[in-house]
C-alpha cells in the first residue's frame, strides 16, 4: 500500500491531537504534588471540588440581587467552612463577582466602597480584577483547571494559601472560584 503526501500528513495531525490531549489532561506536576502532600492545598482544593458545582450553578443564575444574594449566602458557608476562610468568584476576566472578604450592601447604600451586591458586581465595584492573581490566572490558562498559590498579603502582612478552581471547560467556562486561608 503506498501513502500519499495528504495521508502521511492526515495521520501526523491525529497523533499530534491524540498526544496533546493526553498530556494537557493533566496538571503540571507540582500541582499534582501540592494537592496531595501539602496539607493545606489539600484542604482547601478539597472544599473547592465538592462546592464548585453549586457555585457554577449559583453564578450561571445571576440576574439580580435576589439570585445575586443567593451565590453570596453559598460563598459565604464555603468561606467560613474554613477558619479565617475567604472566598472570591471571578468571571473568566477576572472581574470579581463576589469577595467574602468585602462587607455585604445589599442596598447599595455605600456605592463608592468595594462591597458586595448585584450594582455593586455590575458596577465591577466588589473588588479590583483578579485576572493577574497566579492562582486565578493558572486555573484559566492551565488545561486541568487548577491554581495554587502562596503569598504573604500585602493588605495585612500574613502568610495566604490559595487554590483555584476554573468553573467550567478549558477555554468555556464561567470563571473561578478561588479559597484562600490565612497562615
Amino acid at each position: 500500500m503506498r501513502t500519499t503526501p495528504h495521508t502521511f500528513l492526515l495521520v501526523l495531525a491525529a497523533l499530534f491531537i491524540t498526544s496533546f490531549n493526553v498530556s494537557a489532561s493533566e496538571c503540571a506536576p507540582e500541582v499534582k504534588t501540592l494537592l496531595t502532600t501539602n496539607a493545606t492545598y489539600e484542604k482547601l482544593d478539597s472544599i473547592l471540588k465538592s462546592d464548585k458545582t453549586n457555585i457554577k450553578d449559583l453564578l450561571q443564575a445571576v440576574k439580580d440581587q435576589t439570585t445575586y444574594t443567593d451565590l453570596y449566602d453559598y460563598a459565604m458557608k464555603v468561606a467560613t467552612s474554613i477558619k479565617s476562610g475567604r472566598l472570591v468568584i471571578t468571571l473568566p476576566d477576572g472581574t470579581v463577582v463576589v469577595d467574602t472578604g468585602k462587607p455585604l450592601d445589599a442596598d447599595n447604600l455605600k456605592p463608592l466602597i468595594q462591597a458586595n451586591s448585584y450594582q455593586h458586581f455590575m458596577d465591577k465595584m466588589v473588588n479590583e480584577n483578579h485576572n493577574s492573581r497566579i492562582a486565578i490566572l493558572d486555573s484559566q490558562l492551565h488545561v486541568c483547571g487548577v491554581g495554587v498559590e502562596t503569598k504573604v498579603s500585602t493588605t495585612d502582612n500574613t502568610k495566604e494559601v490559595y487554590v483555584a478552581r476554573r468553573l467550567g471547560a478549558y477555554l468555556n467556562n464561567l470563571g473561578t472560584a478561588r479559597l484562600s486561608v490565612k497562615q
